[in-house]
């Protein structure tokens, strides 16, 4: 999709365009999902339709035939995908995301990166196995394997975090397809249709202007913000990372919702013969998560509305503030938990089939909830310490709040 296609939009109608989309594409992903989940990736004809909606364009440098849309519209393009298929979604949102990821880099790699091929999903891989990465000349040399590459299938570039010389902190790199290889090690019980394999490199020199030390990359003004104008390539970026994997997760949760009041509103009862949606009981537990998800919703819109806000205004959001924002992601994560295994416990022996639908979206938000980023225990511990007069046991957060560090 060119950019001249869609130049006349503002952000927010382009963001409306593209759920727009997602959600057309709906039906193609539904009938699908049981096959993304077999294949363990999501299928070549389903990625090909993601690039030809312009649907992981939405961070995507404008100078690059991207969109540059606002911070948050991966959570409503993810949102919307994942009530049909939960791993798509991921690839969506979370993969999509890195986009602003790469738009942050030097623009030399974004040039090369984007400049033959504009339909490109990003890559990352963070997790070391085993490796090194030393200093060689004007670049890096790198060997290892690095794990949780979600959509490496269809990656032609990739990002890794590398300890050059094991220093504590990490440096970017951003290493071609050429340069590195697949480690099927993706077997697990949610989430299956993401492909997140390992990714293995064995000797590769990567040249200075595709790395970046990690305290750069996330500081205000990274080298990105040289070449691409929106905020969401300047501000400071911890506070707003982790809110790309919420989109999948409430759609995910919300498509068990939608699935389970479809099935229940006709199913009987095997031993009475009566309609399950009379239950009072029953309605007891909809209404339940029906309010979980709301109340989820409604965190997560002003979340958004407070993200973007900060960003347009160069707004230094404040250490109180970014403890807030984590807690809330992991309350809204436990909720998306809480209203998706209410719904599948009620169905009986039918909720533990994997062609059911509800199964599914159960099976792929138990697998989102382990992600570190909206993990209960690491996000709400610190707020909790905070609200006592305590440590939290960040080093950033404490030197801002005066606090010793624990």
């Amino acid at each position: 999709m060119a950019i001249r296609d869609v130049e006349a939009l503002d952000p927010l109608e382009m963001e409306a365009v593209l759920v727009a989309r997602a959600r057309a594409l709906g039906p193609q992903l539904r009938s699908t999902a049981s096959e993304t989940e077999a294949n363990r990736a999501v299928l070549k004809d389903n990625m090909q339709a993601l690039f030809d909606n312009g649907l992981v364009r939405f961070f995507q440098p404008r100078r690059h035939g991207g969109f540059e849309l606002e911070w948050g519209a991966q959570f409503a393009i993810g949102r919307e995908v994942a009530k049909y298929c939960p791993s798509t979604a991921w690839i969506v949102a979370v993969v999509g995301a890195h986009a602003c990821f790469l738009g942050r880099m030097p623009g030399a790699v974004q040039d090369e990166v984007w400049g033959p091929n504009q339909d490109q999903l990003i890559t990352t891989a963070s997790a070391k196995r085993h490796g090194s990465a030393t200093r060689d000349k004007d670049g890096l040399r790198v060997t290892g394997q690095w794990g949780f590459s979600s959509g490496c299938d269809h990656a032609e570039w990739a990002m890794f975090g590398v300890h050059v010389d094991d220093e504590k902190v990490p440096t970017q790199i951003v290493v071609p397809r050429t340069d590195w290889h697949i480690a099927d090690t993706w077997y697990v019980s949610g989430m299956r249709g993401t492909g997140t394999k390992d990714l293995v490199l064995e000797d590769v020199f990567v040249p200075a202007h595709r790395t970046l030390p990690a305290g750069e990359w996330v500081a205000a003004d990274p080298p990105g913000s040289k070449v691409n104008p929106s905020y969401i390539y300047k501000v400071p970026f911890m506070p707003y990372v982790g809110m790309s994997l919420l989109g999948p997760m409430f759609g995910a949760a919300e498509g068990a919702y939608i699935d389970y009041c479809a099935i229940t509103a006709q199913r009987t009862g095997t031993m009475t013969g009566e309609a399950v949606a009379d239950n009072a009981p029953v309605q007891l537990r909809v209404a339940e998560s029906a309010a979980e998800l709301h109340a989820a919703e409604v965190i997560m819109v002003d979340q958004i509305a407070y993200l973007r806000e900060a960003g347009h205004s160069g707004t230094a959001i404040p250490a109180t503030k970014r403890l807030e924002i984590n807690r809330d992601r992991a309350f809204i994560a436990k909720l998306c938990v809480q209203s998706t295994e209410r719904l599948v416990g009620m169905m009986g022996a039918m909720g533990i089939f994997d062609d059911n639908p509800v199964q599914r979206h159960h099976r792929d938000v138990m697998g989102m909830a382990t992600q570190i980023g909206i993990n209960w225990d690491r996000n709400m511990l610190p707020y909790g310490k905070w609200a006592l007069g305590l440590a939290t046991g960040d080093a950033h957060i404490d030197q801002e709040l005066g606090r010793a560090v624990s």
